[in-house]
């Protein structure tokens, strides 16, 4: 099931765009992910620019674009962040903008998404354990109170995401690909739920227990791969990353 792209494209240039000039929109969620239902909506992450004259000036200039709304019978979910923010998050190691960044999903093809990806190698450090480790707790209390078969999957894909990036640098979201790499045999059956059934459809304690039990497995593999992890502790891209923006921001202002 793959996402309509000019419907996002248009959803996202005409319908609710973000306050600047895009730079990229990634397909995230469970389109990316490898378990999209039938009803799913589409996840739309990406980066915009805002204008290079408002920054300057006294202009209040948002970091957030946030919407939700219907599209040709498709709920359409987008979030863009401004690219100043975006770049601070993600040397902070902020998983989120990595994904959106490295998606294969993207909306729009722009110079910003080829020179973002070169970046993006340089923009990782081990400070992703923390984003991921987080993350896989909370979609753990999160299945603890709502047992729906799409919080069971994001909480094995956000942890064997983030095993894969500490243990090789790369991002990888694909679950059924980090399942395979990964040995979680399980997770075939609950993805089949989820792509035939419905978005927020809820499972079983006993279909659930064979994924639930390696939970404790997933947080000892994240604390182990962090100790080991040939990361650096802090992304040695950040001036490649001023530089990349200053250029950016400066072409903005010359256009204008």
């Amino acid at each position: 099931m793959t996402p309509d792209l000019d419907i996002a494209r248009h959803f996202v240039q005409e319908v609710r765009p973000p306050p600047g000039r895009i730079l990229l929109v990634g397909v995230t969620g469970a389109h990316l992910y490898g378990f999209p239902s039938p009803d799913s909506d589409i996840d739309l992450k990406g980066l915009h620019l805002a204008p290079t004259r408002d920054v300057l000036g006294l202009k209040s200039v948002p970091d957030t674009h946030d919407v939700t709304a219907m599209h040709e019978s498709i709920e359409h979910d987008l979030t863009t962040h401004e690219v100043g923010w975006a770049l601070r998050a993600l040397l902070k190691g902020n998983g989120n903008l990595l994904e959106r960044i490295a998606s294969p999903l993207q909306v729009f093809e722009t110079e910003a998404v080829t020179e973002l990806k070169e970046l993006l190698p340089q923009l990782i450090s081990r400070r992703v354990h923390a984003h991921y480790a987080g993350f896989f707790r909370q979609t753990c209390r999160f299945f603890d109170r709502e047992p729906q078969a799409k919080t069971l999957l994001y909480s094995i894909r956000v942890a064997l995401t983030g095993l894969h990036v500490l243990q090789t640098g790369e991002v990888q979201p694909h679950l059924p690909t980090l399942a395979e790499h990964f040995g979680f045999p399980e997770v075939d059956a609950v993805i089949e739920a989820k792509r035939t059934g419905r978005e927020k459809a809820l499972l079983s304690p006993e279909a659930a227990a064979p994924l639930r039990r390696r939970w404790p497995e997933l947080e000892e593999a994240l604390k182990l791969a962090f100790a080991k992890t040939s990361l650096p502790d802090e992304a040695p891209g950040r001036e490649a990353a001023d530089a990349w923006l200053v250029k950016v921001r400066r072409r903005d202002l010359e256009a204008t």
